[in-house]
């Protein structure tokens, strides 16, 4: 008898997320936005489940297409519900990973797993939380959407007995009042900043503001503000990112950031941005109206900062 080496769920998410991959064209940007990439362009061509990993075992899922500048790009994606890390697992989406670079492909490893799986996160180059890709399947069919999500749901339900987490009610209040915060702060200041929607549910260790966007700032230039970093650093920061800059931006950028402000690449190098420290602001301690004031103020520098410019 063949050994069986994965549940039932998860042979049916490999086959419901190939599906996605491949007749929704915007899935792959939010499915990337899930992940926390910074590189969101993705026209996907083909996706495989179960995928040969070069002689190593069966991945979850092979999604291959095209990215930035026609490059060939993929996303090896093992998908985990309940079960632990197997063996080697991560090293060797990792090796496969690496002979695929080595034939000119641009390659990232992803773990997709419930919010509360820990396991191999960091041996993988993304990863995302199971709802939040849940979240991110679209159908104009509203049947239609609930059973594929429904999918989900039950493998989380059935992992649930194990400690799958809940949705976290005090990041969920945080990012409430900073919302309110800082729309009332656009009102008064008549700084015509956009910031994102309020999701449903937030997870403990959502700790970015992203896609943040300014009126008078060009198309691919945005903002984030990252509520905390690290465990080990207690700090935030409010970053100004731009994507594919012109000479003149990267010199902006890398030679003359504002004063006291700090420049990294970003997006591996496809893009810059220059970042203002700020204290960190947790969930556990509540929303602080004087550090959202001080990240009002950092956006408004930065932007500020940039439109002088007259790049």
């Amino acid at each position: 008898m063949a050994e069986i080496r994965k549940s039932a769920q998860e042979v049916e998410i490999d086959h419901l997320l190939a599906e996605e991959f491949c007749c929704d064209r915007d899935f792959a940007r939010r499915f990337l936005d899930a992940c926390g990439s910074d590189d969101d362009v993705f026209h996907v061509e083909e996706a495989i489940a179960e995928p040969s990993l070069g002689g190593e075992g069966f991945g979850d899922l092979l999604v291959t297409g095209t990215g930035r500048d026609g490059m060939r790009r993929a996303l090896l994606v093992e998908n985990k519900i309940g079960a632990a890390a197997g063996h080697r697992q991560a090293e060797r989406y990792s090796d496969h990973a690496d002979r695929m670079r080595a034939e000119g492909w641009a390659v990232e490893t992803v773990l997709v797993a419930p919010a509360s799986y820990r396991g191999e996160r960091d041996a993988f180059d993304l990863s995302a939380d199971l709802e939040a890709v849940s979240d991110a399947m679209r159908n104009p069919d509203d049947r239609r959407l609930a059973w594929r999500r429904g999918i989900i749901a039950r493998a989380l339900q059935k992992k649930a007995t194990g400690g799958v987490r809940i949705p976290d009610a005090a990041v969920h209040a945080l990012k409430k009042a900073y919302l309110a915060h800082m729309a009332e702060l656009c009102a008064r200041r008549g700084e015509p900043f956009a910031f994102p929607a309020l999701a449903a549910e937030y997870y403990d260790g959502d700790s970015w503001v992203w896609r943040i966007r300014h009126a008078d700032l060009r198309e691919g230039i945005e903002l984030r503000h990252r509520l905390w970093t690290t465990l080990k650093d207690p700090a935030g920061a409010v970053d100004l990112i731009v994507r594919d800059p012109s000479d003149a931006e990267r010199h902006l950028f890398r030679e003359e950031p504002p004063e006291g402000a700090t420049h990294a690449p970003f997006s591996k190098g496809r893009g810059d941005l220059v970042s203002i420290r700020l204290p960190e602001m947790r969930a556990a301690d509540g929303f602080d109206p004087a550090i959202g004031d001080a990240a009002f103020e950092a956006m408004v520098e930065l932007t500020k900062w940039y439109l002088d410019a007259r790049i």
